[in-house]
Parts: C-alpha cells; structure tokens; sequence
C-alpha cells in the first residue's frame, strides 16, 4: 500500500495548461478589439440595439473569465515551481545521502 500513496506530478502537463490558459487569456482580451469592427454588420434598429447590449453583457462576463484565468494561471505557475523546487532539493538531498555512505 505504500506505493500508492507515492505522489507523480507531471510537470509538462501543468507546463502545456498554463501556456494553454495564456492564449485563451490572449483570445478573450483581443475579442474587445473586434467589437468595433463588427457594428458596421449588425444592421440597424432593434437588431442593432440588442446585438449592443449583448457585447456590453459579454464584456462584464469576459472580464470576470480573464481574472479568473488569471488566477488559475497564478496557482498553476505556483505548483509548478513548488514541485520543481521540491524535486531539485530532494534530488540534492540524495546526491549528499549518497556521498556519505
């Protein structure tokens, strides 16, 4: 049973989802700079109008994803460089054990 507690982090993978997360970060930021250039084609009146406020609607939302995106980035860049710092100082750890015996 102590095999199954061993703990396997796999870096790369967690390496893949924060550059994975940036460019969606980047997506959503560069979607405000579309906006304006999709007025012209929403014809006008009602039509128009509501296409407006559904941008202004998803603005607030985007926003609130890119924080969160943001956030998650943060703790994943945390444990990447808390198990990288962990497998380089236990590797040192046994590098000494091994010249002591």
């Amino acid at each position: 049973m102590a095999g199954d507690s061993d703990l396997i982090v796999n870096v790369d993978l967690l390496i893949e989802s924060e550059s994975a997360l940036s460019k969606i970060q980047k997506e959503l930021k560069d979607i405000n700079n579309r906006k304006d250039e999709m007025r012209p084609y929403w014809g006008s009146g009602e039509i128009s109008e509501a296409m407006g406020d559904f941008v202004d609607n998803w603005d607030d939302y985007r926003t609130k994803m890119i924080e969160s995106l943001e956030g998650v980035g943060k703790l994943i860049t945390n444990t990447i460089d808390g198990f990288t710092g962990a497998d380089a100082a236990l590797a040192k750890e046994l590098k000494k054990a091994r010249k002591g015996k």
